[in-house]
Formats: structure tokens, sequence, C-alpha cells
């Protein structure tokens, strides 16, 4: 197909608006909205030091990409890449996410989960169970963040969520009838209140996977439970499949609707006195896991 603004070969197609965009365009439509995402909620600031959370997949990689060049001609502002490891034998995150970093001349720091909590992802599987599991992962990985920013003085972190992840999660949690863990939950890494940006919260995860590949060279991981990202539910995620298909701007409406009912809503749940996170039924499911795996030490 050609492109919708220049007639050269297009590498996307956007469901939404009806255009095919080659990477020209692709790109710059892209980029916009992360910039007008970013300029929106002040996101960059004077004397930032950001670190992106890259995890070997494409969208990370992209989204480390965005940020370099955006930055690379600030001297006010820093970046680096953080990256965790799962523990899963032979796997080449490290090998790949260092590849990338270097290729873009950014300081790479790592954790491992299992140096940190002698746990590996494989363990949390066997004793959790998958969704427990992806939970406890993301509460071992966020902290463990958390504490590699603090060493190196890091002011914000960096996820390449995606419009697709939020509207996502947002529809799970409807469906389990606790809205409240997506819409009041703290938007920050570990209980340090390093506050995380996501400057791809708009964009399809289709797009971000494209633009990575597009100017990030090497191949690319599928993304992992430890990333910090919000996944759905199979018979959720079928059901949501299938309605954007008839009706592409689903996934936009659900995520506009979380963030305003974020912003307005005045009903919020009790918050845990520690961390922060909304309370369960059962307490604080976050500090349960930190409990659990030797981490409830104030």
């Amino acid at each position: 197909m050609q492109c919708s603004a220049c007639r050269r070969e297009a590498v996307i197609f956007q469901p939404y608006s009806g255009k095919h965009l080659c990477p020209v365009h692709f790109t710059r439509d892209l980029e916009a909205k992360a910039k007008r995402t970013i300029r929106t909620h002040g996101w960059l600031r004077p004397g930032d030091h950001i670190a992106v959370v890259l995890s070997g997949d494409a969208a990370s990689a992209g989204l480390l990409f965005f940020l370099h060049g955006l930055t690379k001609d600030r001297r006010d502002i820093r970046l680096c890449a953080i990256t965790i490891d799962p523990g899963i034998p032979g796997s080449p995150l490290g090998e790949r996410a260092l590849a990338v970093a270097e290729g873009l001349g950014v300081p790479w720091f790592t954790g491992s989960l299992v140096e940190r909590y002698g746990i590996t992802l494989d363990r949390l599987l066997q004793d959790e169970g998958q969704e427990a599991a992806t939970g406890a992962c993301r509460v071992l990985t966020s902290d463990l963040i958390r504490e590699i920013a603090e060493n190196h003085g890091v002011t914000r972190c960096a996820i390449a969520t995606s419009v697709d992840e939020i509207a996502g999660a947002f529809f799970s949690s409807l469906l389990a009838g606790t809205p409240e863990h997506i819409l009041f939950s703290r938007q920050s890494a570990g209980r340090s209140g390093i506050p995380v940006i996501t400057p791809f919260m708009e964009i399809p995860a289709a797009e971000l996977d494209r633009y990575g590949q597009l100017h990030v060279p090497g191949k690319f991981l599928p993304a992992g439970p430890c990333t910090g990202k919000n996944g759905l539910k199979p018979d959720a995620g079928e059901a949501l499949d299938t309605y954007n298909r008839r009706h592409p701007a689903a996934r936009f409406a659900l995520a506009n609707l979380a963030g305003t009912l974020s912003r307005v809503a005045s009903d919020r749940p009790p918050a845990c006195p520690v961390c922060g996170e909304p309370l369960g039924a059962r307490g604080c499911p976050a500090c349960a896991v930190r409990e659990k795996y030797g981490r409830g030490m104030a």
C-alpha cells in the first residue's frame, strides 16, 4: 500500500485513522504524539535524569531511541537505561539490552532477581501460578529498579506502556470489579516515589513495535511479565480484541475513560501506609509480596 501522505510505500496501517504511512510520516506521527503527551504532563524538566526500563523488546528499545533523540542536545537532562534479569535460563535479555544502550551511547545499569531476592521467574511461576507470579514479579522488579535508580540519581523512570495496555488493564479490572487497582495505583517505581512516565501511552502496541524495529537494529524479545506493564486475562483480551476489530477506537476510549475517572473520582479506596497502593480485602498485595520474599522491612 502507498503512504496516505506522500505515496511512498507504507509500513503501517492505522485502523483508527484510516491512514497508511511510510517510515518518514509514521515516525513523525508517533513522535508528535509522544511529544504532546510529555508536554501535557510536564514530564521533562531541567535537571532530570531519566532511566528507561529496557526489557529487550522493540517497544522499550524504541522508547530509548525516542528519548535519546529528544534529549541528546540538552545538557540539563541525562538519560540512562535499566534492565532487570528475571533469571530465565539461556535468555539473551542482558546481551540484547546492552547492545541497544551501547548503540545509542547511553549508560546501562542492570540488576538480577536471583542476586537480589534469590528467586527466578520460573520459581515464581511454580510457587504462585501465572497470574500471582506476574504480579509478584512486577513488585520485586519495580523495587529493584527503584534501588538502582536511587543509586544513580535518577529522577524519573520511563516505561514503554501502550494505549493497549492501559485500556486492557482497565477493562480487566472492570470485569473483576476492582477498577480502583488501576485508577488509583501509584505511578512510581517501588516505594521511593520516583515518578514513572509513559510517553507512549496514547500509541497502540503494534505501532510501538514497528517504531522500534525501524530505528533500532537487531532482533527483539517478546515483552515479559516483569516489565511493569499490565496485561489482560486471556478471555478478557479476546473479548476486547473482537470488539476493537469492529470499533478501532475502542482502546483509546477505554484509556481516556480510565484517565478521566482517576482525575475526577472522589471516593478513593484506603491506601497502604507503607507503599501507597490501594488496599485489598486482605491488606496490601504488594507489601505481602515483599514480606514473603524478604522485603518486609520498612
